[in-house]
């Protein structure tokens, strides 16, 4: 079903189609500029694919390279709930300054999410069984789908790419060969796939995945980069002309 999260994903793709924060490896920049702009959310809520355009369709899906559980990414869940601890937080700091005498003072607090354990395993079979679900989902799709994308957000620490030892740059899906040759097998389903991370975007044309894994690079290992959310709470507690503000 359509959330907040899909229409946040594609929205931030949206806005970002002229930036550097979005890559593209196709062959007409415009025309997939032009489809992305006309993508509208589905009316059906509870149906494949998540978005619409003439002649195609988007579908989202979320990935990590945390352990899964039957409820889900343990990344997802853990910072959901670091996030609405970090809410209530904040609100018993709000509290304790209106119940206490004015003080024009700042008060702040910082609350830190610990790393979890994350792995470039995890993370292609986390990739491998959300790709393959929705993949039998389009398989029963009866709608216009001339032009199939798939919309992926990876949600986790950004892989560092290690070569000799050494640090050579950091994770890009344009250059896994292992993954590049994983989704070439379905160019006869999907034109494109966006992999979306924080602030980088990737646009993949399927048709161009042959030439993209002859260019990746070789004799590489992928490992998890260091990785941790920190928030900062702070409030003021100020008098202004005999009331606190």
């Amino acid at each position: 079903m359509r959330g907040e999260e899909e229409i946040s994903c594609l929205t931030w793709v949206k806005q970002n189609l002229y930036g550097n924060s979005v890559q593209y490896y196709c062959d007409d920049l415009q025309r997939i500029i032009r489809i992305l702009k006309s993508a509208e959310p589905n009316p059906a809520q509870s149906s494949f694919p998540d978005f619409l355009f003439e002649d195609g369709f988007i579908e989202h899906f979320q990935i990590t390279a945390s352990k899964e559980t039957r409820k889900g990414a343990l990344h997802k869940q853990t910072q959901a709930q670091f996030h609405n601890e970090v809410k209530q937080r904040f609100q018993i700091l709000c509290n304790d300054l209106n119940s206490a005498p004015p003080s024009n003072s700042l008060s702040r607090e910082t609350a830190e999410m610990k790393a979890l354990p994350y792995s470039y395993e995890m993370y292609e079979a986390s990739f491998k069984k959300n790709w393959h679900h929705h993949i039998k989902s389009l398989n029963k799709y009866t709608g216009s789908g001339e032009i199939g994308i798939f919309l992926i957000e990876y949600q986790g620490p950004l892989f560092k790419l290690i070569r000799d030892g050494k640090l050579a740059g950091f994770y890009k899906f344009h250059e896994d060969a292992s993954m590049l040759r994983y989704i070439a097998e379905y160019q006869n389903k999907l034109s494109y796939m966006i992999y979306k991370h924080l602030s980088d975007c990737e646009i993949i044309e399927m048709k161009n995945i042959p030439a993209l894994i002859e260019q990746a690079p070789h004799d590489i290992q992928y490992e998890p980069g260091r990785w941790k959310e920190v928030h900062i709470n702070m409030a003021v507690d100020i008098m202004i002309d005999g009331s606190v503000q």
